[in-house]
């Protein structure tokens, strides 16, 4: 299956060196607030001062409490900045029933429902924190994303976004996913497939914090069975399932102010500011658990990424990719690609 690949930024970025006048605080604005849904059911568990989901315990390796949840919808904010404003690249039309897969907080579902008030719109998560009050056309279902998919009706496009360490089985997802789409209906997966760091300059090296940090990170989810590192073989993954017209296109993410180039700058202030929690989101739990790292070893660990950051040493980037791949229209086409492969 061919791709069509559309790279954003192909040349190396240009760094910075201008401090005057930086805040480098990278602002302290409000970030949206969201209320957790009351539940006498569902229990958190609590480990080094945070909370973490109990339905499918030790499936996220990531927190679920509030600290976490202003993260989350900062990196919503994040994601909309990189996609110049937009929701998705996939290019709906008038689609009537959206699903989006681990939907945390709740707030692209949100969004996506004031953007298309005609459609019903889904999200799934582990944890039950999205908020009550929420557009009439959405709702929320607490779901396993690896576990049997009974959606009764179609989906005319399905999300799945910052997924990357949750997923044991990613064929298995996209095939679900293509079963649960209708004729014509869109699947987008918006994910960094490499965790890891790039840098033009050589600046983020062996030497640095950020590199033992996302060594042992990388080490530690690959253990668990649910990597942060993908496989790389998407095209391959989406052609198995029967998808056609597949596309992916890569941005690139900077971490910290340190770019020239204005757009590249206020979202590496905002990337900045998201890792602020960001860090110990990602690696508390793996680094502890699964690596038996002392706790105050794995905090001093993320306080020494922080300060790389902010101090603008490191003049690294993150390649984001968003694939979209589309269910053929036509059941005929679909049973002929299939008998081919």
């Amino acid at each position: 299956m061919s791709a069509n690949v559309e790279r954003e930024f192909e040349a190396a970025l240009e760094v910075d060196d201008d401090t005057e006048g930086e805040d480098e605080s990278y602002g302290s604005g409000n970030v949206s607030d969201t209320t957790s849904i009351s539940s006498s059911i569902l229990a958190y568990e609590y480990e080094n001062g945070r909370r973490y989901h109990a339905f499918r315990s030790g499936k996220y390796a990531l927190p679920n409490d509030e600290q976490e949840q202003d993260r989350l919808d900062m990196m919503h904010h994040i994601y909309s900045l990189l996609l110049g404003g937009q929701l998705h690249l996939a290019p709906l039309q008038d689609p009537h029933r959206i699903l989006d897969v681990g939907c945390g907080t709740g707030i692209w579902v949100i969004d996506m429902a004031d953007k298309f008030p005609s459609a019903e719109v889904t999200g799934t998560d582990l944890s039950p924190i999205q908020p009550g009050w929420v557009p009439p056309n959405s709702m929320f279902v607490i779901e396993d994303a690896e576990g049997e998919w009974t959606w009764s009706k179609p989906f005319d496009f399905i999300h799945v976004r910052g997924m990357a360490g949750s997923i044991k089985d990613w064929p298995l997802l996209i095939k679900n996913a293509y079963e649960s789409l209708a004729p014509g209906g869109y699947l987008e997966i918006f994910e960094a497939p490499v965790f890891d760091l790039l840098s033009d300059d050589g600046t983020y090296n062996d030497k640095t914090a950020l590199w033992r940090y996302y060594s042992l990170v990388r080490e530690a989810s690959k253990k668990t069975g649910r990597s942060l590192q993908l496989d790389g073989k998407f095209a391959e993954h989406f052609a198995k399932a029967g998808f056609v017209d597949y596309d992916v296109t890569v941005k690139k993410m900077p971490l910290g102010a340190w770019p020239a180039d204005k757009r590249m700058k206020e979202l590496g202030k905002w990337m900045a500011l998201m890792v602020e929690s960001g860090f110990e989101a990602y690696g508390l739990a793996l680094l502890t658990r699964v690596l038996s790292l002392p706790t105050e070893e794995a905090k001093q660990l993320f306080e020494d990424c922080k300060k790389e950051v902010m101090n603008r040493t490191v003049h690294s980037y993150f390649h984001i990719h968003v694939m979209v791949a589309m269910k053929p229209d036509s059941p005929a086409v679909s049973k002929m690609l299939n008998t081919a492969r």
